[in-house]
């Protein structure tokens, strides 16, 4: 009986060791799992799901804007003696000229010859405020400044035709100037003289 117990005894206490020693080599590879898990490297960034981009148009070009126009009135018209007067040039009038679009020739009063020092002929006729297109008779009353020197107001208009003088020969009848020569309709000035004239802002 002795000899069995001896026997017996310390085989299970081979029992007991091997299952100690299996737990420790599971607990063993179970951390080494672990930490292979931990070390694992991050997932490459292709293989992230991400959200897909949003795209956003380019922001439309922008047109420059236009300078503004000068402000106040900036009219030129040419400026021009006749018969001891000033005028303003505002419209062709049918001549031999053959002007693209003249105005046609208002109602006016009697023509009147002169012969200027630069030798022009002249030939001049008073024009009623009612017989001048309503674009050209804005004019009456505005101030221009001569040259940028000298300032005047329009007092009236007429029907001016200049020929230039022919030397040895007679100068033509007044009729004769007002076909053949250059004719316009004109506002006449109050004063100054000169080449050109740019009207000026009401007062």
């Amino acid at each position: 009986m002795l000899h069995t117990a001896l026997a017996t005894a310390p085989g299970r206490s081979m029992v007991h060791v091997a299952a100690a020693v299996a737990g420790i080599a599971l607990t063993g590879a179970a951390l080494v799992l672990a930490a292979s898990a931990l070390a694992a490297p991050a997932e490459p960034a292709a293989r992230r799901m991400s959200p897909p981009a949003l795209s956003v148009p380019p922001a439309p070009a922008v047109a420059p804007l236009a300078a503004a126009p000068p402000a106040g009135p900036e009219r030129l018209a040419l400026v021009f003696r006749a018969g001891g007067a000033s005028y303003l040039s505002l419209a062709d009038l049918p001549d031999d000229d053959d002007h693209a679009e003249p105005l046609d020739t208002p109602p006016h009063g009697a023509l009147h010859r002169s012969r200027d020092p630069d030798g022009v002929t002249a030939a001049v006729a008073t024009v009623a405020e009612q017989d001048v297109p309503a674009d050209h008779a804005r004019w009456l009353g505005r101030r221009v400044e001569v040259d940028d020197v000298c300032t005047a107001t329009v007092v009236g208009f007429a029907v001016v035709a200049r020929r230039q003088r022919t030397p040895g020969r007679a100068a033509p009848p007044t009729d004769a100037v007002l076909r053949s020569g250059h004719a316009v309709l004109a506002a006449r000035l109050d004063r100054c003289t000169g080449s050109y004239a740019r009207e000026l802002a009401p007062l």
